[in-house]
């Protein structure tokens, strides 16, 4: 079945600062994805809530930055995506997300193009992303964008035998 893709028309789309109030569509999307898409196994919800008590913890650190891309009509999330600094020149992204019918739009350009900015404006030197092979689309976007995969790891997780990579950008 052929996806419907949305052409993200930037008057259409608005992107904001994640609230506390986000956190269960972030939870439930990511958790729906990755275990009814990607097969992953149960225990990649415990891994979600998990990741995002932390990113809690690291809201309004220096550097944090946590955007929620929605649509202006409805105000329906659509897409997230957590930054977070994990030395004073360095920072990480995390739970990139983004709804099928957005991707291969340039709406995941525009949110990446948004953390780099903000990371730029922040003095960073440097961006790290981890992902696994099987995430094609991700690891195009990244190489895109600039990011070099630095590591490959065998992995085994959530039920899955994948390679893990991590990309890194210098700015």
């Amino acid at each position: 079945m052929k996806r419907k893709t949305v052409n993200p028309d930037p008057a259409a789309i608005e992107f904001r600062d994640f609230r506390v109030a986000d956190r269960e569509w972030v939870e439930t999307q990511n958790i729906h994805h990755y275990t009814q898409v990607e097969g992953f196994d149960p225990s990649f919800a415990a891994a979600v809530t998990a990741a995002l008590d932390g990113l809690q913890d690291a809201m309004g650190e220096r550097g944090s930055k946590f955007l929620i891309v929605e649509t202006r009509q409805g105000r329906q999330p659509v897409g997230c995506v957590f930054f977070t600094a994990e030395t004073p020149a360095s920072g990480r992204l995390r739970l990139f997300y983004l709804d099928r019918a957005y991707r291969g739009s340039g709406l995941g350009r525009l949110m990446l193009d948004r953390i780099v900015e903000h990371a730029r404006g922040q003095m960073m030197e440097t961006i790290r992303v981890s992902t696994f092979d099987r995430h094609t689309a991700a690891c195009r976007l990244y190489q895109s964008a600039g990011f070099l995969c630095e590591a490959q790891e065998p992995s085994c997780a959530f039920g899955q035998v994948m390679r893990q990579l991590d990309f890194e950008k210098r700015l």
